[in-house]
């Protein structure tokens, strides 16, 4: 279950970061040659599809049909909602979108097509999005933000519990790959406190709720879980120690294109973006039913290994309902210009990129509101 879970890594590991070069060289045939695994959304489907919780919604392409490409870091899950009832619900048609859902290995792979114009858009994290830019100057837009906090959580044993930063001095991290987005978030943890990072020993694991194994022998004191082990354990190990960074680090996803794209193909974009707002409605009109109509309507054609159990595929659908709303902020997909330049800000007191950059010309918030 944990595999497919939304953790960042394998996604952002440093060593692959997008260089200038990278995105200035030739670009002929790199999506077909990255050997995707492509799932085929239907957006032309039959009104019929239309059984998650819709809110139906205006069109937005009359009788033409744009084709348009979706990029997952990880294997499309649950916790791509709004891809998966911009399918279910008609919201893609309504929008004169047929998209294609393909997986990547891992963000940086995605970054590039985005900025090859081999994919329209990709949802990411905004700590690498800044990075990239900050660091490599690559012209990526965040178009909206959609999570406003970071999807991980780190977790430690009852009896040695790590629930701040200066707990981990001189402990041993589990992170599941070097240099990627999780070990940069707990990196950013510990800069928040002053705690050196070198003061913490790394070693790369897995990430689920079974390598909790490795904290209850001591071969590590702790270590970081996604999206679906948040939900997990608390079910299945509930005594563990589960902390979430986000009161210490700025993080979210966002949703991004290329400047380029953005400025050719502005329609497509904002036709994506009324499907994202649209069906985030969608889940939120299911509240009183506990997300039991989504749930259903997707167990119909999907079968993630989430789905299995109602209380887990509740809880991986409500972690994405508060991550929206994390902060306060209450309109959806709307990028605030401080927590952006938070984020931005935050790299640069961990000496992760340089100062004197401009971070609010990374975003817009023109096709969110």
């Amino acid at each position: 279950m944990g595999r497919n879970s939304w953790i960042g890594d394998g996604i952002a590991d440093s060593r692959n970061q997008l260089s200038r070069r990278g995105f200035l060289g030739s670009t002929a045939g790199a999506l077909a040659a990255s050997s995707f695994g492509g799932v085929l959304l239907a957006g032309c489907g039959s009104d019929d599809d239309a059984t998650a919780g819709g809110s139906g919604g205006g069109g937005g392409g009359g009788n033409s049909v744009d084709e348009a490409t979706f990029l997952t870091i990880i294997p499309l899950n649950l916790g791509f909602i709004s891809e998966l009832l911009g399918e279910l619900n008609g919201h893609f048609k309504q929008q004169g979108l047929k998209v294609t859902i393909q997986s990547t290995r891992g963000s940086a792979q995605a970054l590039q097509s985005i900025l090859q114009g081999s994919a329209l858009i990709t949802r990411a994290g905004a700590i690498e999005t800044v990075l990239h830019n900050a660091k490599a100057g690559a012209p990526l837009v965040n178009v909206g933000t959609q999570w406003r906090k970071s999807p991980l959580g780190f977790v430690s044993a009852p009896d040695a519990p790590l629930r701040n930063p200066a707990d981990w001095r001189g402990k041993k991290m589990g992170v599941p790959s070097k240099g990627g987005t999780s070990e940069i978030t707990f990196d950013l943890m510990l800069a928040s406190a002053n705690v050196p990072l070198d003061s913490v020993q790394r070693q790369v694991t897995g990430f689920s709720v079974g390598s909790y194994d490795l904290v209850e022998k001591g071969r590590v004191d702790g270590y970081v879980i996604g999206s679906v082990e948040t939900v997990l354990f608390p079910l299945q190990k509930p005594e563990a120690v589960v902390v979430d960074p986000s009161k210490w680090v700025e993080e979210g996803q966002v949703y991004l294109t290329s400047q380029r794209q953005l400025a050719e193909k502005r329609e497509q974009v904002q036709a994506y973006m009324n499907v994202v707002k649209a069906t985030m409605q969608d889940v939120l009109n299911d509240r009183e039913k506990k997300y039991m109509t989504i749930i259903s309507a997707i167990r119909k054609k999907y079968d993630f290994e989430e789905l299995k159990d109602d209380k887990v595929a509740q809880g991986v659908i409500q972690g994405q309902v508060d991550a929206w709303s994390h902060g306060g902020v209450t309109t959806p997909l709307v990028t605030v210009p401080e927590k952006w330049k938070k984020v931005y800000d935050q790299l640069v007191n961990a000496k992760l990129v340089e100062g004197g950059k401009n971070p609010q010309e990374w975003f817009t918030n023109d096709l969110v509101t």
